[in-house]
């Protein structure tokens, strides 16, 4: 099967970011698509039904983008949906690094072996991975997409590679109401030594997304 060009994939462009990756002036490009029906996404529409949205950017203008942009900014960002499953990313994210411009892709871990092409390919690709709870609470906080075990074993695989590639994986958790104090505390005990865990604050849905949301996640229940 041949693919597009993950340059003719992108849905969403955001010009300048101070927040998506803390230090840095960003531009975010948004890929649709995710493997997890998370209750409290707030990209719902983007990561679980991206065909119903706006059509793709062509690759030409997100090409002229990065280019524009690449000398003043401090890095651009990938996210998602969840970047890793679009055909060719990786070596969209190594491209823009060869040029001068550091990246980091946004990501939920479980494509390990995604994420350990990405670091291979180019020194200035950086990754921020959500550790979304503990283990035995996975299938509650994604939707029942990731069962306890699979996601063990494929953070797991992340944990390795952060050590093997210190400096480069940011492990984040977002506080969502499903979990407690001891929950954040067994989070932060899973991650590899010298890892600290970032805590990003739950910021509810108005409750029309929510409520969109959730009929988006029982349609395709």
């Amino acid at each position: 099967m041949t693919y597009p060009s993950a340059w003719e994939l992108v849905r969403g462009i955001e010009p300048m970011s101070l927040c998506d990756w803390p230090g840095r002036l960003t531009a975010v490009l948004f890929f649709g698509g995710c493997n997890l029906r998370c209750p409290h996404c707030h990209n719902a529409a983007l990561a679980w039904t991206p065909q119903a949205g706006a059509a793709p950017l062509t690759e030409k203008a997100v090409r002229r983008f990065v280019e524009a942009r690449r000398r003043w900014l401090d890095g651009l960002v990938i996210t998602g949906g969840e970047p890793t499953l679009t055909p060719g990313m990786p070596g969209l994210a190594a491209a823009v690094a060869a040029s001068g411009l550091p990246v980091k892709v946004d990501s939920n871990g479980l494509r390990p072996d995604v994420l350990a092409r990405l670091l291979e390919s180019h020194p200035d690709i950086y990754l921020a991975v959500d550790v979304k709870a503990p283990f035995a609470k996975y299938p509650l906080v994604t939707g029942g997409l990731a069962e306890a075990s699979d996601a063990a074993k494929r953070l797991g695989e992340v944990f390795a590679l952060a050590t093997a590639h210190p400096g480069r994986i940011q492990f984040r958790a977002t506080r969502v109401p499903e979990l407690t104090d001891d929950d954040i505390r067994e989070v932060e005990s899973l991650l590899p030594p010298g890892h600290a865990l970032t805590i990003q604050p739950f910021r509810p849905l108005p409750r029309r997304r929510e409520e969109k949301a959730d009929a988006q996640a029982n349609s395709q229940a």
